[in-house]
């Protein structure tokens, strides 16, 4: 049988050392795991990028304002206490309606404001005046969402609405210039039928003309109030006379025969008329020269536009020389009136010495008194004397005319606007187109501003806020497209370029400054919407400009475009 002997303390304490010495290490690793040794591989993480990292979440519920719930809690209740059509529920409908219309919830808005229309209705009446509000907050929603032919129809009822419930009142005129206006929008929008689109422009002006007739009644046939009416007549009258050159321009005789021509003669007419009355209305109520000079050149823009150049330069001359004074004769030299004696002398003899072709004939005597009778004067003498005191005396009250007639122009001509019927563009018109009678021209003042601003700007035509035939632009050479044109004494382009803008930086070699003149050169690319804006600059009337009087070819004019939507919306300078 084997024995173990058993170690003795001096052999078992070094056996003892020696495992500690090797088991301590790796206690120390399993304790801390960043003392591992730097050259231990960690296992590759795989991430499928075809799973989502982060489960979906529902999207949190809309948190309603507190005020629609007070909306809908009182409305509730009125519903629950008298019925779907309690009193006072349209007011209520109402408020909710607007309270939706400020968070952008168009669709939701226009349903409650649509139940509030519903709802005075069969309380009030069919044209009951609480409908007003509702229905123009309604068509605001619609305008938001785009319904445009729903805006129409509601337009067209609210107007029936406010002819009835606002007859008589400021509050009518104000929505009638309205009517017009959205008339006008609808004509741009070209809604509904196409053969229906000139019944916007028909319609527009009878809103036009009813809120003309009104002010004239509530505030005097000499109230600027008349203005605003008026403008928008002049807008239409445009707008007609574009739908007539196209209609011409579409049929066989291309414009020339003598039934369009007539149309075009009456729409110049009527459109002369509202600028006369524009003008004498002014002129009544004493602006300042340079904003008679304006309206002036407004007459005159209005017949280049149509191509009635003598009417135009009569006009344009008429407001150039009324902030334009006269130039200043030069004096002349009296001569001397002391005439030597013997001179004087010497012209009285021969003055009263008789001529050789006079007759020596003494004049007649009376048979019995042996006096002299005088001869009876001739009736061309006397009436020639008559005449003669008669104009010193139209001279010497001239002033006086000029103020009567400036105040007979100004009654007559707003009488003219207030019987105007809109244009028809399917029957003949025998108007008169000579041009209208414009008061007498009082003294002229000098003002270089207005000066400045009519006949030393290109202008194109017309110069009408929402009319003006090109986007925003500005008369430098900051934009993305910049062209160079140059104008005739008529008006119209004879040179037009695109150019391209170079950005030049200055280096330390002089060298660089000079560069090719082919390096230069413009490279454009063919772009469908400059084409176009091109060919409408071609074919777009400018107002002359002048010096000294007369109207004169121009330099070169740089302007500058930016064509993409953002900046086409964006206000931009227009001179």
């Amino acid at each position: 049988m084997a024995h173990t002997r058993r170690l003795s303390a001096r052999q078992g304490l070094p056996l003892l050392t020696l495992i500690f010495i090797g088991v301590a290490p790796l206690i120390s690793v399993a304790q801390n795991p960043s003392d591992a040794p730097a050259d231990t591989e960690a296992a590759p993480i795989v991430i499928d990028m075809a799973a989502p990292l982060e489960p979906e979440r529902a999207p949190p519920p809309r948190t309603e304002p507190s005020t629609l719930g007070v909306y809908r809690n009182y409305i509730e209740s009125m519903e629950e206490s008298a019925g779907a059509f309690a009193p006072g529920l349209t007011e209520q409908l109402l408020g909710l309606g607007l309270n939706l219309q400020a968070l952008d919830r168009h669709a939701e808005a226009a349903a409650v404001l649509k139940r509030g229309v519903h709802v005075s209705r069969v309380q009030s009446g069919l044209y009951a005046p609480d409908q007003i509000p509702l229905l123009r907050a309604e068509i605001r929603s619609l305008i938001a969402l785009g319904q445009f032919d729903e805006v129409d129809e509601h337009q067209r009822y609210l107007a029936r609405v406010e002819s009835e419930a606002l007859s008589g009142t400021p509050a009518s005129i104000a929505a009638l210039l309205d009517q017009g206006s959205w008339a006008e929008q609808a004509w741009e929008l070209r809604l509904g039928e196409q053969e229906a689109h000139p019944e916007h422009l028909a319609r527009s002006w009878e809103y036009y003309r009813l809120a003309y007739n009104q002010s004239s009644k509530l505030y005097g046939p000499q109230s600027m109030e008349l203005l605003k009416p008026l403008e928008g007549m002049l807008r239409l009258q445009y707008r007609f006379a574009e739908l007539q050159r196209e209609n011409a321009s579409g049929s066989a005789f291309d414009g020339t025969s003598y039934r369009q021509t007539s149309l075009m003669g009456g729409a110049y007419r009527r459109g002369e008329a509202v600028l006369m009355a524009i003008h004498g209305l002014k002129l009544f109520n004493g602006v300042p020269a340079g904003e008679q000079a304006r309206d002036l050149a407004r007459l005159g823009d209005w017949a280049h536009w149509m191509g009635r150049r003598s009417d135009a330069r009569s006009y344009y001359d008429k407001a150039w020389r009324r902030i334009t004074p006269l130039p200043e004769e030069p004096e002349m030299i009296q001569e001397d009136e002391t005439a030597p004696a013997d001179s004087a002398e010497v012209a009285a003899l021969a003055d009263s010495a008789p001529s050789a072709d006079q007759d020596n004939e003494q004049p007649p005597r009376d048979l019995e008194s042996g006096e002299a009778v005088l001869e009876p004067a001739e009736p061309e003498a006397t009436l020639a004397r008559a005449e003669g005191e008669a104009v010193a005396e139209t001279e010497a009250e001239a002033e006086v005319e000029v103020e009567v007639e400036t105040k007979v122009a100004a009654e007559q001509a707003p009488q003219k606007v207030a019987e105007a019927k809109p244009p028809d563009t399917t029957q003949q018109a025998s108007e008169d187109t000579t041009i209208m009678a414009v008061p007498e021209e009082p003294a002229p003042e000098d003002d270089p501003v207005m000066r400045t601003a009519l006949f030393a700007t290109a202008t194109p035509l017309p110069d009408i806020d929402s009319l003006r035939p090109f986007p925003p632009f500005r008369a430098d050479a900051s934009g993305p497209l910049v062209v160079q044109f140059q104008l005739n004494e008529a008006g119209k382009i004879t040179e037009l370029e695109r150019i391209t803008v170079t950005t030049v930086t200055e280096t330390d070699s002089a060298e660089t400054d000079t560069a090719p003149a082919a390096d230069n050169a413009a490279r454009v690319e063919d772009d469908p919407a400059v084409n176009r804006l091109l060919r409408k600059m071609r074919r777009t009337r400018f107002r002359p400009q002048y010096e000294g009087g007369e109207a004169v070819d121009t330099g070169m004019i740089v302007w500058s475009f930016d064509l993409s939507p953002a900046a086409t919306e964006a206000m931009a300078l227009q001179p």
